[in-house]
């Protein structure tokens, strides 16, 4: 009966409780729980009726005591035992937990999870005038509107736009523009397969994912690629780097901001901060040490930070690039794409690899960014090096896909095995005989091998021509380890993986894209569309081309509807191909189709006297203008045009067919010349060189054409040369004995002009020597001693020989001019230090090509002049600038510039270089010249007059007046007047004269008595030839107090002006005032 009263204790409120806690925790445990079962309910227990006992009080109180301690001791020992598999099952639970949390899913990048805002690294597929094609990761394709690629880059456009009428005119007269609105194109600021970090500005609708932007003709290029719209500006793309970033080894993009003396001001993007980069270190960025220009996109790695952490030094050397990475960030803003950092694997799936990088920050890298067959097999728990590619838009916490790839990790192109990039190696439209399939992912498409480490990816809508749902690994066509016959239809340069299709349709197309057409073919294609402009021809299903209205048929026609209709058969000829702009310019002219005379479609292949086909492109002037194949002109003369003198613009209409004979070709410039009269001309018959013609029969006479060639002068001549008898004898393998005794008709005939008798060949109209005079008898008298002395030529070789030695030339050595180098040196030996025979030494070896010994002639010479002839020196120093600015590079011209500076007065030097560059039209060298110059020498007041003159002559009169300001500031205040006054004279000889007269007006009001300004400013009136304007000066200027001897150089002044540019009266007058002034002033002085 105490057992039973005792049962109900051990479900108390608070051991109830406790019980049901800990089955709340063990949840997963299988087992049941342990009864406690009292000993005491063992004993039997006697119930009497009315709840009587036979035990007393205190023996009742004892053994419950007894009881509840038993029980209590058996509960714990329970419970106990309950802990521990909890514990066991609570760690399995935690771990398997632990391990679902690590396990990161990995996702493919497609158009659905880009959003606008997100950060990429891409890479420059393609480059177009107005935009960058963008290669994404995981075969996505993204565009760079020109306007998107930096701010300063956008503000120079703004300003070309806003002049953009006048830059057209000069560039058409002038063939250059200024260098101030000049805007390099995006080929001269970017390559292709150059990295880029990106930001998404806008994703477009969705559509039809077509993955083979590349390759196509540019609208369904750009349909395909603009549906990401991208930007590079470093202020959005480095949004959220702070400056305690920049820590040295941290890459981000920058944009050059400006150009100063010794560097580039770069626009890094970060609030307070700006980078720079020296001269020297810019040249060492790949850019084949060319000027960087304003706005150009630049990938920079920090290398220190100042201490006002306002300016940072960048470096752009590739290497330094390459090989940056960084340990932690601050935030995770901060970790832009293309950081370079070390992760740990943490898991690895079919799919791709988990990591960690940056001590925290979880990664994935996709089965397209892990190496196939990397040179270390990957193990969870192994260090690798990645680069960034993107952030997981939405991830909280935040993760990244990374890139293992070893193109991507090093910033480089991948390239084949042989060493060549992959889209010259495999070009649009090649086929592949063997590829085979090694993953097949059935709702993207086939990964293929191609060659080893180059695989290619087949998207699901090009492995077949019909609709394919889903791929099969296991079976059907396309299972793993097949091999199929594929063509390239593009490359995705940042997966490295070639764009290919096996769609029977691609195989089988003759064309794939434009740069397959050659020029010159006939193909037959369908009209796909006319317009007023041109008729569109569709070559193949990926190739169009367009025809213009000057090209539709052989004569203009009215009504063009009526011939070509949509879907109608066309034949047509390829006119010019420019695979840039994917364009094929077609021509239905049936003369050009059917035409056999050879294709012109370089400068190169145009040789003279090649007779071919052009089309008249414009009449002008002085000739016509014809065209041949890929845009090649040439220019027809008038008098070459026609035998008549009628209009040419009445013979000839643009558009015309003409065939034409080549008459001249020059390279450099190019230039062609033609003609179409000699076309027509029978084919001029081949002329022999005339060094190999000894003799030829001419009715029975011999003739006679001198061996060496001669160049022939007009002059009225009669004479006629005969044969040497050696020359004679040579031509017939006979002795000359035997030449000798066999007169020739020409010398046994008498000379007679009668009809029955032929007469002799004659030379007549020009002589073969210039300024020959000699007779028909000093001729003959020359022939006959040519074959009449033979016998004694031994002696007579005596004689000239004796003669030789006896004659004394060295009369004539100082009249003389140096026909080689000994005639140089010897000169040189007595005159060392004279720097006009070392230039004229120097300029003889460059006539002879011999670049390398005119600089070491020019070294040699500086070693040779007397240090105290440092006029003699300076001179040979401007002579090696001139060579070096002529035949040299930049580098070598800097290095010769630097030296010159250093061993001569710097200054000189400076302004002689920039006087060198503005001579030889390197207008903007010259400018840059010009401004060094004053920083170094600002105190000098001619620098700065040179560098007014040198806008002036230019045009650039607003960068030429605000210098006078900024000269005022930098000189002396003693030096002020005499540089405003210059740069009056300016003014009124390259300026604006009435600006130049408010100049000097000034001058004189504020300095009445510096007579010699007054003089100058007489004389700048006086080129003007205003003498009113003359006179008026000379009254104000009487007017002031001065010597008589200064009022007399004055009055004579003014009288020769009057004599020259006035008239009499006004001579009389100034006679007049001149005595009045003599007079007053000497009562002045009573």
């Amino acid at each position: 009966m105490a057992g039973q009263k005792r049962a109900p204790e051990d479900n108390s409120p608070r051991n109830v409780k406790k019980s049901k806690f800990m089955k709340d925790r063990l949840t997963d445990v299988s087992e049941k729980p342990v009864q406690l079962v009292s000993n005491l309910m063992d004993e039997e227990v006697d119930f009497p009726r009315g709840g009587g006992t036979s035990l007393t009080a205190a023996e009742v109180k004892t053994i419950r005591a007894e009881a509840t301690q038993e029980a209590n001791e058996e509960l714990f020992a329970a419970s106990g035992k309950f802990q521990k598999k909890k514990s066991r099952s609570d760690a399995k639970s935690k771990a398997s937990v632990t391990s679902k949390r690590d396990v990161v899913r990995i996702e493919h990048l497609n158009y659905k999870r880009i959003v606008p805002g997100m950060k990429l690294l891409g890479q420059i597929a393609s480059i177009q005038p107005l935009a960058l094609i963008i290669s994404l990761p995981n075969q996505l394709m993204g565009h760079v509107p020109i306007t998107q690629v930096t701010s300063q880059l956008t503000n120079r456009l703004e300003s070309m736009h806003e002049q953009e009428e006048p830059s057209d005119n000069e560039s058409v007269d002038d063939g250059e523009s200024d260098s101030q609105t000049e805007v390099p194109d995006l080929f001269q600021l970017f390559h292709a397969g150059q990295y880029v970090r990106a930001i998404v500005t806008n994703v477009h609708a969705s559509g039809s994912t077509d993955v083979s932007a590349i390759g196509k003709l540019r609208d369904e290029a750009a349909k395909a690629s603009r549906r990401i719209e991208l930007s590079l500006v470093p202020k959005t793309v480095n949004s959220g780097v702070l400056k305690t970033d920049l820590k040295p080894g941290f890459t981000l993009s920058a944009a050059v901001q400006s150009v100063e003396d010794h560097g580039y001001i770069l626009d890094i993007g970060v609030q307070g901060s700006s980078g720079f980069l020296s001269f020297k270190e810019a040249k060492k960025g790949g850019s084949d040490c060319s000027k960087l220009h304003v706005g150009q996109l630049l990938d920079i790695a920090v290398v220190k930070m100042s201490s006002n952490e306002k300016i940072c030094t960048v470096s752009v050397d590739p290497q330094v690039i390459q090989s940056s990475s960084i340990t932690e960030v601050n935030n995770v803003t901060s970790i832009l794409p293309g950081i370079l950092g070390q992760a740990l694997i943490t898991g690895m799936s079919p799919s791709g690899i988990n990591l960690q990088i940056l001590g925290f920050f979880n990664a994935t890298a996709d089965e397209f960014h892990v190496p196939t067959k990397p040179a270390k097999v990957f193990k969870i728990g192994q260090k690798v090096k990645t680069r960034i590619l993107y952030e997981i838009a939405g991830s909280s916490p935040p993760k990244f896909s990374v890139s293992l790839l070893d193109h991507i990790v090093n910033l480089k192109e991948k390239l084949s095995t042989d060493d060549t990039a992959i889209h010259l190696a495999y070009p649009n439209g090649t086929i592949l005989d063997a590829i085979t399939v090694k993953r097949v992912e059935p709702e993207r498409g086939l990964v293929v091998e191609v060659q080893p480490h180059l695989d290619g990816f087949i998207h699901i809508s090009h492995t077949s021509d019909g609709h394919v749902p889903m791929l099969s690994s296991s079976s059907g066509p396309w299972r793993l380890n097949t091999i199929h016959r594929a063509r390239v239809i593009g490359y995705h340069p940042l997966d490295g993986l070639l764009q290919l299709s096996l769609r029977p349709s691609i195989l089988d197309q003759r064309f794939l894209q434009a740069g397959d057409i050659q020029v010159g073919e006939v193909l037959k294609g369908t009209v796909k569309r006319l317009t007023d402009s041109a008729l569109f021809v569709s070559i193949s299903c990926n190739a169009d081309g367009i025809i213009w209205p000057n090209h539709y048929a052989d004569i203009p026609l009215k009504h063009p509807s009526k011939r070509f209709k949509a879907g109608g058969s066309i034949k047509c000829r390829v006119l010019a191909v420019d695979p840039e702009r994917m364009r094929v310019e077609l021509t239905a002219k049936k003369t050009l189709i059917e035409s056999t005379l050879p294709v012109l479609t370089s400068i190169e292949e145009a040789k003279v006297g090649i007779i071919t086909d052009a089309v008249v492109y414009r009449v002008v002037d002085k000739g016509l203008i014809v065209q041949f194949y890929n845009d090649l002109k040439a220019f027809v003369p008038s008098r070459e045009a026609s035998d008549y003198s009628s209009n040419l613009k009445d013979m000839f209409i643009a558009g015309r067919v003409v065939k034409v004979r080549i008459l001249t070709v020059d390279l450099n410039p190019p230039r062609v010349v033609a003609s179409i009269r000699q076309a027509s001309l029978p084919k001029a018959v081949k002329v022999a060189d005339t060094s190999d013609i000894i003799s030829s029969p001419v009715a029975e006479s011999v003739v006679a054409v001198h061996k060496t060639p001669r160049v022939p002068s007009l002059r009225s001549s009669h004479a006629h040369e005969s044969i040497p008898s050696k020359a004679l004898a040579s031509k017939r393998s006979s002795p000359l004995p035997q030449v000798k005794a066999v007169p020739t008709q020409s010398q046994s005939m008498p000379r007679s002009h009668t009809p029955e008798q032929a007469a002799p060949l004659k030379v007549e109209g020009f002589s073969w020597f210039p300024g020959d005079t000699r007779s028909d008898a000093e001729f003959d008298e020359a022939s006959s001693s040519d074959e009449g002395s033979e016998e004694d030529d031994s002696s007579k070789k005596k004689r000239r020989k004796k003669k030789e030695i006896e004659q004394d030339l060295t009369a004539d050595m100082h009249s003389k001019l140096p026909e080689s180098n000994a005639d140089f040196e010897r000169l040189l030996l007595g005159s060392p230090n004279s720097s006009y025979l070392w230039v004229q030494y120097m300029s003889f070896l460059l006539q002879l090509s011999e670049i390398d010994k005119a600089r070491e002639t020019g070294r040699r010479a500086i070693q040779t002049i007397s240090f105290r002839e440092e006029e003699e020196r300076l001179n040979v120093w401007i002579a090696l600038l001139n060579v070096e600015n002529v035949y040299g590079t930049d580098e070598s011209l800097e290095a010769v510039f630097k030296d010159a500076a250093r061993h001569n007065d710097s200054k000189t030097v400076y302004l002689r270089l920039a006087a060198i560059l503005d001579q030889s039209e390197k207008h903007e060298a010259a400018e840059d010249q010009y401004k060094r110059t004053c920083k170094k020498f600002g105190h000098s007041s001619r620098v700065w007059t040179l560098f007014c003159e040198h806008y002036m002559r230019r045009r650039n009169l607003e960068q030429a007046r605000k210098l006078l300001p900024r000269s005022l500031q930098s000189l002396e205040k003693r030096k002020h007047l005499k540089t405003i006054s210059k740069f009056a004279q300016l003014e009124y000889k390259l300026g604006d004269a009435e600006r130049g007269k408010t100049i000097f007006e000034g001058i004189v009001d504020s300095h009445p008595k510096r007579w010699d300004l007054w003089s100058i400013y007489m004389d700048m009136e006086a080129g003007q030839g205003d003498i009113q304007s003359l006179r008026n000066i000379f009254n104000r200027i009487f007017g002031i107090k001065m010597t008589s001897h200064k009022a007399k150089s004055f009055f004579k002044k003014w009288l020769e002006l009057e004599r020259r540019i006035g008239d009499e009266e006004g001579a009389s007058a100034v006679k007049q005032k001149a005595v009045e002034w003599t007079q007053k002033a000497a009562s002045n002085s009573q």
